[in-house]
């Protein structure tokens, strides 16, 4: 009997110490740290449209010495005069300690930090930039990783500004420009509309969602439409809407609420709504239309031109798979193309 039961504790500690290998690592880890290296973030999860831009800042800050180590200090210096230097074949990204001022194209195979201002050419091409001033480019310049301004920021006609564009100032992106994610406290797409039209706009009439076929009221302040629902042109309704068809606001028209709808929404020439503007599929902006709110679509969103969303002391955001705006949109806060913006000629 005693062989017997000695057998069966030496086949359960030799059990327990297999399953507790795979945990040996952790303690020795946990009693002795030496794992201190920061995981690196892909571009593509960190939710920070500056993280970029502010973790060169770091480097170059432990560049300088006058911040802490980071580990990736390597930099090289732009040569002055600029125009006669090699973009191409630099090893390590770049330092320029004052402006960059040319008419010249830079084409650069690393990411450039500027102290101070950065304006140059048409046809600029660089992996990612940085300037503590403003930034300007010319007309089909490249940004493929992303691109930060303490001051202002523009691109020329015909540019591309992938993944991150972010600003201290404001943005601006010309005409056929393609983008992806932009922040600043004001966005200004294309070039400002010019209004010939010599139209007088309604006072806004009162009206009320209890009055729309169909409509449901759960609250005081909220009501469902079952089906297609169209909202009057030049009235206003005060309070949110939620409609499961499609959903059509009236030119002119002031909605003082949020609304949401599942199979698209139309907001008129002219209307507003001071509030959240949430869709399944897609939102369409006439020209001269605002929201206040954050503007969200799971498809696209079309926004027509001289249209403002948002507001200066009241930024907002702005998120679809597809992105369209015309010239003269202005955008006060974020605006995130999932898949792919573009700026189109009114």
């Amino acid at each position: 009997m005693m062989p017997g039961y000695m057998t069966y504790v030496a086949f359960g500690l030799i059990s327990l110490l297999v399953l507790l290998l795979p945990f040996v690592p952790a303690y020795l880890e946990w009693r002795r740290p030496t794992d201190f290296e920061a995981l690196p973030i892909s571009a593509n999860y960190t939710s920070d449209i500056d993280h970029f831009a502010r973790r060169m800042r770091a480097d170059v800050a432990a560049k300088s010495g006058t911040g802490k180590s980071t580990g990736y200090e390597e930099f090289a210096f732009v040569t002055d005069p600029v125009e006669k230097m090699d973009w191409g074949k630099t090893k390590k990204r770049l330092i320029a300690r004052t402006d960059i001022i040319t008419r010249s194209s830079i084409r650069s195979g690393q990411q450039l930090f500027v102290e101070g201002n950065l304006v140059a050419g048409s046809e600029c091409s660089f992996p990612a930039v940085y300037a503590t001033g403003d930034i300007r480019l010319g007309a089909q310049s490249e940004v493929r990783d992303w691109m930060h301004a303490d001051g202002a920021l523009a691109v020329g006609q015909g540019s591309a500004t992938l993944r991150r564009v972010s600003a201290g100032g404001y943005i601006r992106l010309g005409t056929e420009t393609w983008f992806e994610r932009v922040h600043a406290p004001s966005v200004f797409f294309g070039a400002p509309g010019i209004d010939s039209e010599t139209e007088t706009a309604l006072a806004p009439s009162p009206a009320s969602y209890a009055d729309l076929p169909g409509a449901v009221q759960q609250t005081p302040l909220l009501f469902i439409v079952r089906g297609d629902c169209a909202l009057a042109a030049d009235s206003a309704y005060k309070g949110s809407l939620v409609v499961t068809g499609f959903l059509s606001i009236g030119a002119g028209t002031v909605v003082d609420g949020d609304i949401k709808a599942r199979g698209g929404i139309s907001v008129g020439r002219r209307a507003a709504v001071h509030g959240a503007v949430t869709c399944e599929k897609r939102i369409y902006f006439f020209s001269k239309a605002r929201a206040v709110g954050p503007v969200i679509s799971e498809t696209d969103i079309l926004i027509g031109a001289d249209c403002v969303i948002g507001l200066p002391e009241l930024q907002t955001t702005i998120s679809a798979a597809n992105i369209i705006v015309e010239d003269g949109v202005t955008v006060h806060g974020a605006i995130w193309a999932h898949d792919i913006g573009m700026v189109k000629p009114a």
